[in-house]
Formats: structure tokens, sequence, C-alpha cells
């Protein structure tokens, strides 16, 4: 008998030591798999027990939530990549996931900062320290496109400061080059001169974590639920009527150097994309920027009363 709880520790460990995928990606797979075995564990089923009826009862469960087809398909690679791991480790000798198959995949075009919102967020002005750390953030955020983890994780003794770089590590533990801005690198080495200020101001509640970019004010690298905080802070600040995330200036870093005509190639490469596929979704913002900007400007786009034609009516003949 498989014990399921012990089970899915030891695969997350695997994941976490073996595999060293992301902290973010575990605390994933670990939520898709506590739900899975709680199914399970109520049924009285043995995860070597588990048969494609019972893979169909545990996804239709998630259907009856309601759950966005999106989360539907990533509880379903969740498992699937669970008993991949317990074939290979010979504990179980069938994946009874293997016949479903994941709902069509609809992506959402991200959305990203207009051109004058990311002039009003950079043009914030530091006033104290912690202002300086989460303009610097943002600044680091724009000028380098990395993800909220490779943010966190920055260490001063990866900065280039005459090479203007930074190393990161992305996903998969895969290290690579970003690229600072002018006021970006001036903005970090004023942060690394302040550094003793900060202590001064700040008592350590936490041990030091000396050599991270971005600290708490207990002197420990920052979390993402604090990152989050400050995000939301500066929507309100700068009064976006929109979602502010780390995300979304990722976004739009990749969104403004595809709308300058920068390759999709040198963009890929920027973000840490493992598939040039990833990065396309890009190019369909602007396929759409331009559609808009066609439909607006052409002669013909227009109806005769000024208004921008409705191509939702198709089934008249236009002139």
């Amino acid at each position: 008998m498989i014990h399921n709880k012990r089970i899915v520790e030891e695969y997350l460990s695997y994941l976490s030591h073996i595999r060293r995928l992301s902290k973010h990606t575990i605390i994933s797979y670990g939520h898709h798999l506590e739900q899975f075995i709680t199914f399970l564990d109520e049924r009285e089923v043995n995860i070597g027990e588990v048969d494609s009826l019972i893979a169909r009862k545990f996804i239709s469960t998630l259907i009856v939530k309601k759950l966005e087809k999106a989360t539907v398909n990533s509880y379903l690679a969740s498992i699937k990549s669970l008993y991949h791991y317990l074939m290979k480790m010979k504990k179980v000798t069938h994946n009874p996931f293997s016949l479903l198959q994941s709902n069509p995949r609809v992506r959402k075009l991200p959305s990203y900062l207009t051109l004058e919102e990311v002039h009003r967020l950079l043009s914030y002005q530091a006033t104290d320290p912690i202002t300086l750390r989460d303009i610097t953030l943002f600044h680091l955020f724009y000028a380098t496109g990395c993800r909220m983890s490779e943010i966190l994780g920055m260490n001063y003794r990866d900065v280039n400061e005459n090479e203007a770089r930074i190393k990161v590590v992305g996903k998969g533990n895969k290290t690579r080059f970003v690229f600072l801005t002018p006021k970006a690198t001036s903005l970090l080495l004023k942060l690394k001169e302040g550094r003793d200020t900060w202590f001064s101001l700040y008592p350590l509640k936490e041990k030091r974590d000396g050599d991270a970019i971005f600290l708490s004010v207990g002197g420990k690298r920052l979390s993402p639920s604090t990152l989050h905080s400050i995000f939301d802070k500066y929507r309100i600040k700068l009064g976006l009527h929109t979602k502010f995330t780390p995300h979304m200036l990722r976004h739009s870093f990749a969104t403004h150097l595809i709308n300058n005509e920068s390759p999709i190639q040198l963009v890929s490469e920027l973000l840490g994309h493992a598939s040039l596929s990833t990065t396309q979704i890009y190019t369909h913002i602007t396929t759409d920027r331009l559609k808009e900007v066609y439909t607006n400007s052409h002669p013909h786009g227009r109806n005769k009363d000024g208004n921008t034609r409705n191509d939702n009516h198709s089934g008249q003949e236009r002139e």
C-alpha cells in the first residue's frame, strides 16, 4: 500500500531537489495534489488503485466547482506528472489519467500599461528609503522584463555596473543576463549606498540578508506577498483604473519592445522564454493594435456617421 500523503511529499521533494523547479511551481503542484489526495482519502482509495473511472470522477468535481478550463488543465498536468514519476519509480504500473485530454487552451492577451502610464510610474520621486526601494523595483521590472521570482532573487554580486547588466536565475534554474537602463543603474547604486541607513532606520527583526537587493524592513529578502502589497499601494497612488501587478510590467516591457519593431527572437531571449511560441502572444497584441489603427484610420474603416464599423454584423455586405 502506498500512503497517499507520503508519496506526494516525496514527489514534491523530487521536484525541488532533483528537478530544481521554482518555489512557486512546487507550491502550485502541491495545491493540486493536495486536493487530489483529499478526494482519494475521502473515498479510501490508494493512489495505486486509481483507475480511469476514478480519474474522470475527480476531474468532474473540478468542473462542478466551475473552475476555469486553464485551472482544470493545470490540475490534470500536475497529476499526470505525479503518475509519470510513480511509473518511473516503479510504484505504479499505469497512469489512469493518460487518456484524459486537456481542454482546448484559449490564451488571453496579457494586460499591459500604456507608455503614458509607465512614464507616470517611473517619474515618481523617492523621498525616503522605502519609496526608493519601491521605485527601484519598478524601474528594474520595466528595464529588464524579469519575472517576479527573478527580481526578488537578485543579488548585488550579480550586478555588472560597467556593462549595465545583471545575471538572473530563471525557470529551471537557468541563468541569463538582462540589461539595465541608465536610470535603473543609478537607482541600484543609490539603493546600495543607502544600505547602512536602511539598517539604522529599521531595526532588524530577522537575520540580515546582506547581498539581496530588495529587502523588507526586517532585513530579510523581500517576499512575494509584500511585493504584491507594494503594487497595490502604487496602483492607488497613481490612480490606475486597472490591475497593477509585477507580471503586468513584464508584459509592458515585451509589448513595448515588439511595438518598436524589436525582433521577436531578441525579446524571447530577454524574457527567458524556453520557446519562441511563448513570446508570439505579444505579436498578437501588436496585430490587434494595428487592426485598431487601420479600422480607425482607413477611409472605408468607418461608417458614414463617422463611427467605427461594427464587424459583428457579418450578415450584410458593406460598401
